[in-house]
């Protein structure tokens, strides 16, 4: 054999016993390990060599085999269903409402112990539509109520001097007046007191209008109609007027704003003020006969608000209509003939007669609690529909109709 041949042979040798080492190396390294802890599916449904009918069986779970390091963890048990832990947070505490200050030493007013007009007639009118005036123009114009037989009024006023001009001539013509200061619903308004202290100086009844159709945009100068903007002012309103001995009168063209505010009296503590309260409706007739009561769009449109009030807090406070009526031209139903002249004139006897004959207009008895009715308006030259001074003309058939019904005082049920 050659050397070259023997060298092959050897080198052939050589390699494979590398092979042979090399796969011994990795079946060592591929061996199984073992491991301290593996996670096993465990099932506890295997069938049996003798199988029985299947029932229903907890869903597979996981046991962790434990270490030898590890104390052994007891089985899961399959009769008890898994419970939340307890609830360690508490709920907020709800916050109270901060609570009116009203003086405890004003009683009550049943609907006879409310002051009223000496031969009162439930006859009103509301005065200006400007809040400010002269002497000669308040007397001007107290005269034409007295030709009509007025015995209630609507006045706005814009300030105190206002009050020292009108308060003392209504006074002394004998007209009871619900005051109304000039204000905007988005307003808030600190002197009431004063105000009340200059109408009790001059002895009139200090019956006193809050603020006017807060739910009106044009009754706000910033931003809109807003109930939670308008309830804390309008709670301030209430604890001043009555704190200082006044009449606390509402006044709402909306149902719900209306509950809103007895709502937030009730929530806020003022539920004493309900005995010392009236309340101002709005009644506009539109072409509506006096009949009507459908809805609120009605000279009787005070009762929806008198059932508001009888549900919310289980009795009807003293009305006073500051607005209302009916306007010549009026034609917004179509169901109802436009108010002409003549017709306005025989509306207005058929409303103000209810207080002469104790039956509404749509037959039923006038109730106690509607003390007056003041339609819209006196005098204005810019206003069609005011009875006096308007560029459009007196409303002369109205104003002699009512002139030639013979003076009378309403009767209520206390005093037949």
């Amino acid at each position: 054999m050659s050397s070259r041949s023997l060298l092959a042979i050897v080198a052939a040798a050589g390699l494979l016993l590398v092979c042979i080492l090399a796969g011994g190396i990795i079946f060592w390294l591929m061996r199984p390990q073992s491991t301290p802890a593996v996670i096993i599916a465990v099932s506890t449904s295997i069938p049996t060599a003798n199988p029985t009918p299947p029932t229903a069986t907890p869903r597979p779970t996981v046991t962790r085999v434990p270490t030898p390091d590890e104390p052994p963890t007891p089985p899961p048990t399959a009769t008890q269903p898994p419970t939340s832990p307890p609830r360690t947070d508490t709920a907020e505490p709800t916050p109270t409402p901060w609570q009116m200050a009203l003086r405890e030493d004003l009683p009550p007013l049943a609907l006879p112990d409310w002051p009223r007009p000496v031969g009162d007639n439930g006859w009103g009118m509301h005065f200006l539509a400007s809040q400010y005036y002269t002497p000669e123009e308040v007397d001007r114009q107290i005269a034409r109520l007295k030709e009509v037989n007025i015995k209630w009024s609507l006045v706005i006023y814009g300030d105190e001097n206002m009050l020292h001009i009108a308060a003392p001539r209504f006074r002394d013509a004998g007209i009871t007046v619900v005051w109304r200061r000039m204000l905007r619903a988005s307003d808030p308004y600190y002197d009431w007191g004063r105000d009340i202290g200059i109408l009790n100086e001059y002895g009139m009844p200090p019956y006193m209008q809050l603020y006017n159709e807060p739910n009106l945009p044009i009754e706000w100068d910033e931003g809109g109609p807003d109930i939670d903007d308008y309830l804390p002012d309008f709670l301030q309103a209430v604890q001043d007027v009555y704190n200082a001995g006044g009449y606390v009168g509402l006044q709402f063209v909306r149902p719900d704003w209306l509950m809103a505010a007895l709502d937030a009296l009730k929530r806020h503590g003022g539920e004493r003020a309900f005995g010392r309260m009236f309340f101002i409706p709005h009644p506009y007739g539109l072409n509506h006969p006096p009949e009507y009561d459908a809805d609120v769009n009605a000279v009787l449109g005070f009762l929806p608000y008198a059932a508001v009030f009888e549900r919310e807090i289980g009795f009807v406070p003293p009305m006073i209509a500051g607005e209302g009526g009916w306007a010549i031209g009026s034609d917004h139903d179509a169901n109802f003939p436009k108010v002409t002249e003549e017709l306005q004139r025989d509306y207005y006897v058929a409303l103000f007669s209810m207080f002469q004959t104790g039956t509404m207009p749509n037959g039923d008895a006038l109730p106690d609690y509607f003390f007056a009715f003041c339609p819209w308006l006196l005098s204005d030259f810019m206003d069609s529909t005011a009875f006096y001074d308007s560029y459009a003309g007196p409303r002369t058939l109205t104003i002699e109709a009512l002139k030639a019904i013979p003076p009378f005082e309403r009767q209520f049920s206390w005093s037949r």
